[in-house]
């Protein structure tokens, strides 16, 4: 987990919010599949295909060149298979920051871009099968 999310769930539970955060329900969007808090889950297939293998992560990262997708709750369809460009929809388990896919990698990903609000799924639309990088930003 990178810094800046570290100090924001610290600075949740100095805040005594923590308690919220620590008793949210099990059945919450967070938890699809075994998508759990402060991570993002990409899966191989869209919702209506069943979801298929699935891929998660807690910090950034600039290039999905390297990850692949393993067997998860919703099945091992795309198991195996490279995340980078064949990513059909996102689960975002975090309760303050969003997930943006981006079409592009690099250091600063860019281009076309698909972002997923905390606690949200999205199937992609744009950036179905055309997904490169992932990046978190802040929302509170």
């Amino acid at each position: 987990m990178n810094v800046k999310r570290i100090a924001a769930a610290a600075a949740i539970l100095a805040t005594g919010l923590g308690a919220a955060v620590a008793t949210a329900p099990a059945a919450s969007a967070a938890t699809i599949g075994s998508c759990s808090v402060f991570n993002a889950c990409l899966f191989y297939n869209s919702s209506g295909y069943g979801l298929g293998a699935q891929f998660s992560h807690a910090d950034d990262i600039n290039d999905y060149v390297g990850s692949y997708f393993s067997a998860g709750p919703y099945g091992t369809s795309g198991a195996g298979g490279p995340v980078k460009n064949h990513t059909a929809s996102v689960a975002n388990g975090d309760p303050n920051y969003q997930i943006t896919i981006w079409q592009r990698s690099g250091t600063n990903p860019f281009g076309n871009h698909e972002s997923i609000t905390p606690y949200a799924f999205k199937d992609l639309t744009l950036l179905k099968n055309d997904n490169a990088a992932g990046t978190w930003q802040y929302v509170g």
